[in-house]
């Protein structure tokens, strides 16, 4: 890494972007820019995957890179892609004078979107907070490009929405494979608990089935049994006709102990 001056920001312009750019597709590129652009293909791996080298020139989560474009869809392995989030600025070259001349290069804004479940649903992908800049050359034709990317620091709210939805179902995962052990044995007991279940209903099913006929007869037998019953049948005594006679005699008796007691 060259050794640069204490306080020394590499900081440069649009115009100055384009020029550099320039330099690079006509061969003539300063040594300098070597340590602060590099060559790297930004649709091969998501921006947060990107190796790049620390140096305190730079600001503090932004990088340059010439990056070779590919197609228009940016795309990036399946993972996501460049979003156009604006439209293309022209950036003119300055007179001495300051006022603009003619149209040097373009720049065009673009926000890095994720595609969720490795898919490539461009509908429902997230946004993320990584942007970039890229420009391009107006008078000369070539597919090499200049990129500035920038992270704002965070992420954004689509993504920490992910971030919980994610952890989520990675919870629910984990209970459920953790409670799958125990559900097996919760299956054995409800087998055991049915096998019971059966057993009960079988016994019963049992009791309430006609009994033998010999069994029938002998409860008879012993359920016609009644001494009361079977002394009136035995000896002709009528019980009711008894006790009628009885209370006869008794209504006869009272009047004669009125008559005998009576102060007339």
């Amino acid at each position: 890494m060259m050794m640069v001056p204490k306080g020394f920001r590499f900081n440069p312009t649009d115009e100055e972007l384009i020029q550099i750019l320039e330099s690079k597709v006509s061969g003539q590129q300063m040594p300098l820019h070597f340590s602060f652009i590099v060559e790297r293909n930004l649709y091969e791996l998501e921006p947060q995957q990107l190796q790049w080298d620390n140096t305190s020139a730079l600001p503090e989560n932004e990088r340059y890179c010439y990056c070779m474009r590919e197609n228009d869809s940016r795309e990036v392995s399946g993972r996501g892609w460049w979003k156009a989030t604006s439209h293309v600025k022209k950036i003119h070259a300055t007179n001495n004078n300051g006022s603009c001349a003619d149209v040097i290069g373009y720049k065009r804004p673009l926000t890095f979107h994720k595609f969720k479940n490795n898919g490539r649903n461009r509908s429902n992908a997230i946004k993320t907070n990584w942007i970039m800049h890229e420009y391009t050359l107006h008078s000369l034709s070539t597919d090499w490009t200049l990129c500035k990317i920038k992270y704002k620091g965070k992420p954004s709210v689509q993504e920490e929405l992910e971030d919980i939805r994610n952890d989520y179902r990675l919870r629910v995962n984990n209970d459920f494979e953790a409670s799958s052990s125990s559900s097996i044995s919760v299956t054995n007991m409800d087998m055991q608990q049915h096998s019971a279940d059966s057993v009960a209903e079988q016994q019963l099913h049992q009791q309430q089935q006609p009994q033998p006929l010999q069994q029938l007869e002998l409860q008879q037998q012993y359920a016609s049994y009644d001494p009361f019953s079977t002394q009136t049948m035995s000896t002709g005594y009528d019980y009711f006709d008894d006790h009628d006679h009885q209370l006869e005699q008794a209504h006869t008796s009272e009047q004669l102990f009125t008559a005998l007691w009576s102060w007339q």
